[in-house]
């Protein structure tokens, strides 16, 4: 099943030739050691160019501007995440364990290069983020999901992270942790509040105590589950009960 979903994934994007591969993986790899050096700000058209050993007219080839070749060299920052969620999902685990593990392993990275992921998952082309997946992990570096459980991989080539817990979300629901007709605002409120906490942990910047936003951010995660248990009493429906 999983080869067919991703047979059926590239089928649907534009097969790139060898040629093309090739010359996307250079610029890639240039943008992914520029990120890891510098962050962000280091990264210009010039500087990726020269290190690829290209002409920067050449970049506009392959990738429509530098915000979505940025994007494309973010993407090696979710390897420790993988990694990290191979070793710490459990077949036994109940839906909210999964769920709560994923969001652990995602916060271990993602509040320590906050710039990075925030502009991943929220930025100006958090949009296009599951094909600039797709095209990284099943066209260009296949290899960095051999290893991985087949899970694991399904759920990183979904992309954003409201497609990756719309999977959990059923999931959560069918186990009786989310009542059904709150699983689409709990959805909802989890991803706002998770960017929200992406967001100050960019702000914080070296004054950031990672544990404790890690901490804070799992005290909250579990409240909002909480309230959307099947049987637990909203504010909206107690006030329509008076």
């Amino acid at each position: 099943m999983e080869n067919q979903n991703q047979e059926t994934q590239k089928q649907q994007r534009k097969e790139l030739t060898l040629r093309q591969k090739r010359n996307m993986m250079y610029f890639v790899e240039a943008t992914e050691k520029i990120l890891k050096e510098e962050g962000i700000p280091g990264v210009t058209i010039r500087r990726i160019a020269a290190e690829a050993g290209y002409n920067s007219a050449t970049l506009y080839n392959y990738f429509q501007d530098l915000d979505e070749l940025i994007l494309f060299g973010s993407v090696c920052f979710l390897r420790d995440y993988l990694l990290s969620l191979a070793r710490h999902l459990e077949p036994e685990m109940t839906a909210l364990e999964r769920y709560r593990t994923i969001y652990r392993c995602f916060n271990e990275r993602a509040f320590r290069f906050p710039d990075i992921f925030y502009n991943m998952f929220f930025g100006r082309y958090n949009a296009k983020l599951g094909h600039v997946i797709q095209v990284y992990y099943l066209d260009l570096f296949p290899e960095e999901l051999q290893g991985l459980p087949a899970d694991v991989r399904e759920m990183v080539v979904r992309g954003t992270l409201v497609e990756r817990d719309q999977v959990m979300m059923k999931s959560l629901v069918e186990e009786g942790y989310v009542a059904g007709k709150r699983a689409s605002e709990t959805l909802e409120i989890i991803v706002a509040l998770h960017g929200s906490y992406i967001h100050r942990a960019c702000l914080l910047g070296s004054s950031l105590d990672r544990p404790l936003l890690e901490k804070q951010f799992l005290h909250i995660f579990d409240y909002v589950l909480a309230a959307a248990r099947p049987g637990e009493t909203t504010r909206g429906n107690r006030d329509q009960t008076v």
